[in-house]
């Protein structure tokens, strides 16, 4: 009789056991099928965020050091991708076999893949957050043209202090248009990127007057052609406009929750006698319409 019950509760451990295994493989393998889905998913959202961004690139809409930044999130993104889709192969590997799940084994190989995965469907949150937020830096009209004129008199590449309500009032809709987007997005981390790009017509330097011995001095040729004269007065242009767009966000800080913990970029270059917009195909060598200055700006999240 003794080992008649010893028998039964035998077989009754070994069922349970059994059921609590098909549990586990059952739970695993919907697991396993909702990551797939959610990679899947994301991946197309990546795949559509880099075409969008290579057709504004090629019509000057974002400057070049944006579009690389929101280049290297993207392919981190999809090299996270990857990775899953790693461990999502691992797991179907483990569930060919059913020993695989039970106590020893999935706690010394399969436990870790699984952990995985739950941490991936737990990000998804934040995963679609920034997603939103690249869709949004790629498809807002983030960058703003000026006329060199509005804040530069002719052969000057200073501002003076007078003149820097002027400029302030010409960069506030474009701040404005940052915070917005950046409070929109104050739950994960994000830098403002902020970019001067200037640029200049063919236009000779006179020479020997105060301005080409200064750009002289800052080229470094003792012969400067008239390319690099227009090269180092748009260079010269740009740095000095950023330097007072840095002095405008400083007090339009206000407008930015969080600004202390908002990380920003700043850059300036200037693009000499370079044609500014290729749908513009009906330049002159002095053209006004190459004299200018374009504002670019992004919001993107650190990863």
């Amino acid at each position: 009789m003794f080992k008649r019950n010893l028998l039964i509760t035998a077989l009754g451990m070994v069922m349970l056991s059994s059921c609590s295994i098909q549990k586990r493989m059952a739970a695993t393998a919907e697991k396993n099928k909702m990551v797939r889905e959610m990679m899947h998913a994301d991946a197309a959202k990546l795949d559509h965020l880099q075409v969008e961004m290579t057709k504004k690139a090629a019509a000057n809409d974002i400057d070049s050091s944006i579009t690389n930044r929101i280049t290297t999130i993207i392919t981190t993104l999809q090299q996270d991708l990857n990775q899953i889709g790693k461990t999502v192969d691992a797991v179907d590997f483990f569930l060919q076999k059913k020993k695989n799940f039970r106590a020893h084994p999935f706690e010394d190989f399969v436990k870790a893949p699984v952990t995985q995965l739950d941490s991936f469907q737990a990000h998804k949150k934040t995963r679609d957050r920034i997603y939103q937020l690249l869709s949004e830096a790629v498809s807002i009209h983030a960058f703003e043209k000026y006329r060199m004129g509005t804040f530069f008199q002719p052969g000057v590449y200073r501002i003076e202090p007078a003149a820097f309500n002027t400029i302030s009032q010409s960069f506030l809709p474009a701040i404005d248009s940052m915070a917005a987007l950046s409070n929109r997005y104050a739950d994960i981390k994000r830098t403002a990127h902020i970019v001067i790009v200037g640029y200049a017509d063919e236009m000779p330097v006179p020479p020997n007057n105060q301005l080409y011995n200064e750009l002289k001095a800052y080229i470094g040729a003792s012969q400067p052609d008239k390319a690099q004269l227009n090269q180092a007065l748009s260079d010269l242009r740009a740095n000095e406009l950023l330097r007072s767009l840095k002095g405008i966000m400083h007090n339009n800080a206000s407008k930015f929750q969080n600004y202390s913990e908002l990380k920003i970029g700043y850059a300036s270059y200037g693009r000499g006698q370079a044609l500014p917009f290729p749908h513009i195909t009906d330049y002159a060598e002095k053209d006004e319409r190459r004299r200018v200055v374009v504002f670019y700006w992004a919001i993107l999240p650190e990863l």
